[in-house]
């Protein structure tokens, strides 16, 4: 009876391990592993993000409205028509009676010579029956105060605002995805620390076990170290699972699925002797140009847009000029049954146009969009010294997590060396256990230290050069 429970619970487990990896593989190949570099998650979230998708739309219909503005400058062609249908009739007799007649007075006139004569009554009748008329027209401003150069330059204007905006848009992508890379960076390299720290635990329990069997020392120090090693697996889950959320967090930004296998090809040194990066911590001198950056030229572009409507805004009290010539074809009216129209003409138009008094309005509307361009100046000086600021500060920073990245690698060289003499102590039996463990420790935090700090000055690189308008 218990083979064959045995035999089942196996044939279980076996079923079991099949279909688990039978799921492992499909969900590989529906998910393929695939190793990114930064400039290549970089590519991938600026296609999937969907604020830039935004942004190069609105460059399509910037470029539309140019396009659009443009045509004012020339005639407009354009072809009516006009049908009516009435039965309505307009009638009018004029009255007939008796008309006196008149003779020649030798002296080139004319006097009336005492006859008369009959004229009969004439009656008018006009039918708007059936009226119809066709023709080509063409118009062609010849002034408008400077309304349409305005307008055509505010669109040119709106289509560079258009374009700077797609690139603040592709600048703010940048640095989400370098925060979400360089996390992923410095979990896996957590985890690799984890896995150190692990493995220096392993090697210490077996030293404390094989003397604790030795009767060397006391069973306590091993449930230390165990207990010690407990803590260490822990966090290595804790790692493991940080890792996890930070790949899926990638991939949300790259716009893979969630669950693909992921992997950064970057990576933190922390074993061995490291070697501080003596080329890339120099000192970052605080000379930046402010006017690189994409926020401060669409301010500029702004102030600069309200410029010119104040042009357009004065434009509307300006005296306008036009011309307009048609050629067409009517046919229609009746009179008594005969048509007075039917044949083709041409007509021509000039139309001038002078605002004379509004009551102050022209004056009152120039003065409040001057004011509005005053307003959008002052908040690009604003503007500008906030990036000012903002640019120095990362500058500080920047410099700051080099000094960090030197010293915690200094660090990390001078806490293993620590622990290798902690160690050699321990062995000798010149040290306690505790001693040794708190060297493991003082190493663990140095290397942890030095991974957060490799961490922030990729991602301050980043920051700086977005601020200073280099990225």
């Amino acid at each position: 009876m218990i083979s064959k429970k045995i035999i089942i619970t196996l044939s279980f487990l076996l079923v079991s391990i099949t279909a688990v990896y039978a799921q492992q593989a499909s969900y590989n190949l529906e998910y393929p592993s695939q190793r990114l570099s930064l400039e290549e998650c970089r590519q991938m979230a600026t296609q999937n993000n969907i604020e830039k998708s935004i942004a190069k739309e609105q460059i399509n219909v910037a470029a539309h409205k140019v396009a659009a503005y443009k045509t004012n400058y020339l005639p407009k062609i354009s072809a009516t028509g006009l049908y009516l249908y009435s039965n309505a009739t307009l009638a009018k007799t004029i009255e007939g009676g008796m008309l006196p007649t008149f003779v020649p007075d030798g002296a080139g006139g004319v006097a009336p010579n005492g006859g008369f004569a009959f004229m009969p009554d004439i009656p008018l009748e006009l039918s708007l029956n059936s009226t119809y008329n066709g023709a080509l027209r063409i118009e062609q401003p010849i002034y408008t105060g400077g309304k349409v150069t305005a307008a055509y330059k505010m669109a040119q204007t709106g289509y560079q605002m258009a374009q700077v905006n797609q690139e603040l848009s592709q600048y703010e992508v940048i640095l989400l995805c370098d925060q979400a890379y360089w996390n992923c960076v410095k979990a896996k390299a957590i985890i690799e620390t984890t896995r150190q720290i692990k493995e220096t635990l392993i090697e210490l329990e077996r030293m404390v076990k094989n003397a604790v069997e030795e009767g060397m020392t006391h069973r306590k120090e091993l449930l230390t170290v165990q207990v010690k090693m407990n803590e260490a697996n822990l966090n290595l889950t804790r790692a493991q699972n940080g890792y996890n959320l930070a790949i899926m967090n990638l991939n949300h930004i790259t716009g893979i699925p969630l669950n693909s296998s992921t992997e950064v090809t970057d990576s933190f040194e922390t074993q061995g002797n490291i070697a501080a990066e003596q080329s890339g911590l120099d000192i970052i001198e605080s000379t930046f140009d402010i006017t690189l950056r994409p926020e401060y030229r669409l301010l500029s572009k702004q102030v600069e847009m309200k410029k010119l409507q104040e042009n357009l805004v004065r434009s509307e009290f300006l005296p306008n000029v036009g011309v307009m010539g048609a050629y067409g074809y009517t046919n229609g009216l009746k009179m008594n049954n005969e048509k007075l129209l039917d044949g083709a003409n041409f007509a021509a138009l000039l139309s001038i146009n002078i605002p004379i008094f509004h009551w102050g309005e022209g004056k009152n509307k120039i003065k409040e969009a001057k004011l509005e361009s005053s307003i959008a100046q002052m908040q690009l000086n604003n503007s500008q010294q906030k990036m000012t600021l903002e640019a120095t500060k990362a500058i500080n920073q920047l410099n700051e997590a080099k000094l960090e990245v030197a010293l915690t690698t200094k660090s990390v060289e001078q806490a293993k060396e620590n622990m290798e003499v902690s160690k050699e102590r321990y062995s000798a039996g010149m040290e306690t256990l505790a001693n040794y463990m708190e060297a493991q420790t003082m190493w663990q935090n140095a290397i942890s230290n030095y991974i957060t700090a490799k961490a922030s000055l990729n991602l301050t690189k980043t920051k700086y050069l977005k601020a200073t308008g280099k990225l």
